[in-house]
């Protein structure tokens, strides 16, 4: 798909990356091997970039989409980032306290599930839904405002 919008560009690098993310971090706790780095950098990631991008869309992007009539989308969405919330808040308290991989494994293992499938998802819905409903002057407002974050 091409992107035109700022924003998109941008959402679509930081989809790139958590789902990159969430590959290597699936992959290291189903094989079953200890990865103190990944994790808290998977952490870190989570608690820093994911909670900025999160709070973006549901301030700037989500009551512009449910303004256009896309209210479905919308509740999805954020009923998604409720649940990746959890999880990602379980997830970096194993971390913080150096659980053992048989903690660590299944919230690990759910949480770069629902991330991964969230941001898939956001690829195929919400950014071509953006790409149409975003005019030059707006994207260019919220590029600003989402840099400022």
């Amino acid at each position: 798909m091409m992107l035109i919008r700022q924003v998109n560009r941008r959402l679509h690098e930081e989809h790139d990356a958590v789902i990159a993310l969430c590959a290597r971090l699936s992959a290291t706790l189903a094989a079953g091997r200890s990865d103190g780095a990944l994790m808290r950098d998977a952490a870190a990631a989570l608690a820093g970039e994911v909670e900025r991008h999160f709070a973006f869309e549901e301030r700037d992007l989500f009551p512009r989409l449910a303004a256009a009539g896309e209210g479905d989308m919308v509740e999805l969405f954020l009923e998604e980032h409720v649940a990746i919330r959890a999880a990602a808040e379980r997830f970096i308290a194993l971390v913080k306290r150096n659980a053992a991989h048989a903690e660590l494994k299944p919230v690990g293992l759910e949480l770069a599930e629902r991330l991964a499938a969230h941001a898939q998802k956001e690829e195929m819905s919400l950014l071509p839904t953006l790409e149409d409903l975003l005019d030059e002057g707006t994207d260019h407002e919220l590029a600003c405002a989402y840099a400022s974050l």
